[in-house]
């Protein structure tokens, strides 16, 4: 038995919830979003104007996830693509924090 067994249950229910997981992470996002919106449009930060962009394809990136699960469950929005969408909301991110 390997120590890693015990994940298989954690991930089988993981799998049973996936769909209600993706729709609260993707109406949080939403949330977190135009809050995000709101501060920017009353700051006219740039810091904010990045923090937008990146929840914005936080939330882009997951209501992606929640169509792939309708129309070609697993096979529209690869992982790949995923993966460059969390590349982009890291670069967001980082410029927020770096921009003066």
């Amino acid at each position: 038995m390997a120590p890693w067994d015990f994940l298989w249950d954690v991930t089988q229910q993981a799998v049973n919830m996936d769909f209600l997981t993706r729709l609260i992470v993707f109406a949080l996002s939403l949330v977190i979003l135009v809050v995000a919106l709101l501060a920017y449009k009353r700051s006219k930060s740039n810091k904010f104007l990045f923090v937008t962009i990146a929840f914005f394809l936080f939330a882009l990136k997951w209501a992606l996830k929640v169509v792939d699960m309708f129309y070609s469950p697993g096979e529209f929005f690869h992982r790949a693509a995923e993966n460059v969408f969390e590349l982009l909301i890291l670069i967001a991110l980082v410029a927020a924090i770096f921009k003066k």
